[in-house]
């Protein structure tokens, strides 16, 4: 064989495989990364901020009945029902797990259960950080592991 057909068969099969390579390999990992970083930004971190909010407005009640509650206030944001707008509106960006523990605590009314509560925000709080995590960026390792955020992280003895 001619030396230049060797050379434009070996070009073309670099050129097949790199781009092979990125169809298959790189533009997947880029979108499930773009995606993660959408759900950090669009409802995790959101939310997150939302909980510890209302945490620490009833952090001393929550602590002595050893009860993890959420408070709400008539602030707009400080509000249960600007957190349940705001899930609603950014819904399509959570987790199964995140949306079943979601319809838990919001289907309570009057009488609230401590596990529909605590299960909400430990599943919130451990995908958020997992997320995280999962891009690279710094996290809080005790709260992916208890899913209790940090600024009640007293309740965590009583897991």
């Amino acid at each position: 064989m001619d030396f230049k057909i060797i050379s434009i068969l070996i070009s073309a099969s670099v050129a097949l495989f790199i781009a092979v390579l990125n169809h298959f390999v790189v533009t997947p990992v880029k979108e499930s990364r773009n995606r993660k970083r959408e759900q950090l930004k669009t409802l995790y971190a959101p939310m997150y901020s939302l909980i510890c909010i209302r945490i620490s407005l009833v952090k001393e009640f929550s602590l002595s009945s050893k009860k993890l509650l959420l408070g709400s206030v008539d602030k707009e944001y400080q509000s249960r029902e600007y957190m349940e707008t705001f899930f609603l509106n950014h819904s399509g960006y959570s987790s199964n797990e995140l949306i079943d523990a979601w319809v838990n605590y919001a289907a309570q009314f009057a009488d609230y259960e401590k596990e529909n509560t605590e299960n909400f925000v430990v599943t919130l709080v451990k995908e958020y950080n997992l997320l995280k995590k999962k891009l690279g960026l710094p996290y809080d390792k005790d709260e992916l592991k208890t899913g209790i955020p940090e600024c009640i992280k007293e309740y965590r003895e009583f897991l």
